[in-house]
């Protein structure tokens, strides 16, 4: 794979790592949320992504300036990426609609047994998306690795 090629998808993955810990810092279980001492902040969850979603911008972009091929592994990976980091962003425009969502949510309890759970459903169905499209990405990688050896 050529170095380029490499840096974007080393910043891909980079960026849903920082996508993940914020996902984690509002979601994940921990005693002291349970128990009240920490109160998760769905406002600062919702902001900590936006400079995630405009580094997926300039990934798709400097993807889009490669000029990928289908008719190579590399260009399929390729291809592939700049659709994983748009379903990505996507994803990531969900969930800070969910954020402002469960922001509003904070003032009416009513929404946690409301509206809440399509909200969460319809956010998943976004990040299943994404999800999809990187295990066809592991094997497109796979592949390339394997033409790389050769």
């Amino acid at each position: 794979m050529r170095e380029e090629a490499s840096k974007i998808a080393l910043e891909v993955n980079s960026i849903l790592r920082e996508y993940l810990a914020v996902q984690n810092g509002l979601f994940k279980f921990s005693f002291k949320k349970a128990l009240g001492l920490v109160k998760p902040d769905p406002s600062s969850a919702s902001a900590s992504v936006v400079p995630l979603i405009d580094r997926l911008e300039v990934v798709r972009r400097d993807i889009k300036e490669l000029s990928p091929q289908s008719d190579t592994a590399e260009g399929r990976f390729l291809i592939a990426l700049r659709g994983y980091a748009k379903a990505m962003s996507s994803a990531m425009i969900s969930f800070q609609e969910l954020c402002s969502k469960l922001e509003e949510g904070s003032k009416d309890r009513s929404y946690r047994k409301k509206s809440y759970p399509e909200d969460m459903r319809q956010f998943q169905l976004k990040e299943a998306e994404y999800l999809e499209i990187g295990l066809r990405l592991n094997d497109l990688k796979k592949d390339l690795s394997s033409d790389s050896e050769k």
